[in-house]
């Protein structure tokens, strides 16, 4: 299962991606590699880039942030009643953490050219330290998915706008009623935006993630430039440096992981649902059986965080380029960092891989039954271990010139 968060407005609700695969994909003809990490570029160079910029921004006004950011139940956060623990809780310290990740919202299209539909989507990103000073890292479906089967798994989108929001404070954004204008609304400020708001004006994904977009590859990373209307300054620079970035960083030891966990209807230990779609916790245990005391309502708006051991994913009996851990989040936190040897005192790690998917269980695996609409099966989620791939589609991002 996709932990994108995503919805439309003055249409349907966009299900989140399935991390599933039908039967007669599974033994189908691997697709065709491309050749290096694949550039998705969404503001031009030339004389329009500063206007184009702008425009990009301009987008981003409340009512669509908050659209975008905050979960679709209407629901307020609340903690389990058995309290936090380590598989979720939120971040309270400060450091660096609270400065270099953030909030990523995009608006998707979809690719097919059947229609040009529109979806909102959020995810989570990190600052990462580059040559350029101007790369932010978060998973590709963020960015990219197809999976080119039949619905529910028939999604097939790019995104066409993307805003990435440092130190995102979640509790200052008001949410929208049902039926709000979203192209109406305020400029988005820094009550909500502390270090600014950085439209990401290229990007680029993995090779495996260019010849297969969706969950039968596990190279899920994507390396993002970013730039503001508002700032000359580079992103780093703004937010007083960014995460040192690893790649082949040893596996099957503890991890620390960070996310903006948004959907409730999605999450492993979620609330149940009344008749009219509110999220309660009613003394009931959930679909997954997760007893009321355990169970917790996400709303999107604050950073929240997870640690302990990691081992190496297995689907279809092989090991991937996947680690896994338990993790109680939800949608909204893909694209969040996985830490190797984080420091909570300074909040600072090396950024070794990205979160990616649910897993069918604690050995991993793709969810092969679950339908869109259901909840995760296991409290166990897959992240990016960061390889070759990922650093060959890092090394694009920051060899470029921002505006360039």
């Amino acid at each position: 299962m996709t932990l994108r968060e995503s919805v439309r407005r003055r249409l349907p609700v966009l299900a989140v991606v399935l991390a599933s695969v039908a039967a007669t994909a599974v033994g189908g003809a691997p697709a065709a590699r491309a050749a290096g990490p694949a550039e998705l570029r969404l503001v031009p160079s030339g004389a329009d880039y500063r206007a184009g910029l702008q425009r990009q921004v301009d987008y981003w006004n409340l009512n669509r942030l908050s659209a975008a950011a905050l979960n679709g139940d209407g629901s307020e956060a609340a903690a389990p009643a058995a309290g936090w623990d380590d598989t979720a809780r939120p971040w309270a310290g400060a450091g660096k953490i609270t400065r270099t990740v953030g909030k990523l919202v995009m608006r998707m299209r979809n690719a097919d050219g059947a229609s040009a539909t529109d979806g909102l989507a959020a995810c989570t990103a990190t600052v990462v330290k580059s040559r350029n000073k101007s790369v932010v890292v978060t998973a590709a479906h963020c960015l990219r998915v197809n999976w080119g089967l039949n619905a529910p798994l028939d999604l097939n989108q790019v995104a066409t706008n993307a805003l990435f929001i440092p130190g995102f404070r979640g509790e200052n954004l008001p949410r929208v009623a049902p039926g709000t204008d979203l192209d109406q609304g305020p400029a988005t400020g820094p009550d909500v935006a502390p270090h600014g708001v950085w439209a990401v004006t290229r990007a680029w994904w993995t090779e495996g993630w260019a010849a297969q977009a969706n969950h039968l590859n596990n190279n899920d990373m994507a390396a993002m430039v970013v730039d503001s209307p508002a700032d000359d300054r580079p992103v780093e620079e703004v937010v007083g440096g960014g995460q040192p970035i690893g790649f082949h960083q040893a596996r099957k030891t503890p991890r620390t992981n960070f996310g903006y966990p948004v959907a409730n209807v999605k999450s492993h230990s979620g609330p149940n649902f009344s008749s009219t779609g509110a999220a309660v916790i009613d003394g009931a245990p959930n679909a997954n059986g997760v007893p009321a005391a355990q169970q917790r309502i996400y709303d999107g708006r604050s950073l929240l965080f997870s640690q302990g051991p990691s081992w190496i994913n297995r689907e279809w009996w092989w090991e991937t380029n996947s680690d896994l851990m338990k993790t109680q989040f939800s949608p909204g936190s893909s694209g969040g960092p996985w830490f190797k040897d984080f420091d909570p005192s300074t909040g600072e790690g090396i950024l070794a891989g990205v979160t990616s998917h649910f897993a069918q269980s604690v050995s991993g695996g793709l969810d092969l039954v679950a339908e869109a609409e259901s909840r995760a099966p296991s409290p166990y989620m897959a992240g990016t271990h960061f390889g070759d791939q990922e650093e060959a589609a890092f090394e694009a991002a920051q060899s470029v010139t921002p505006g360039a």
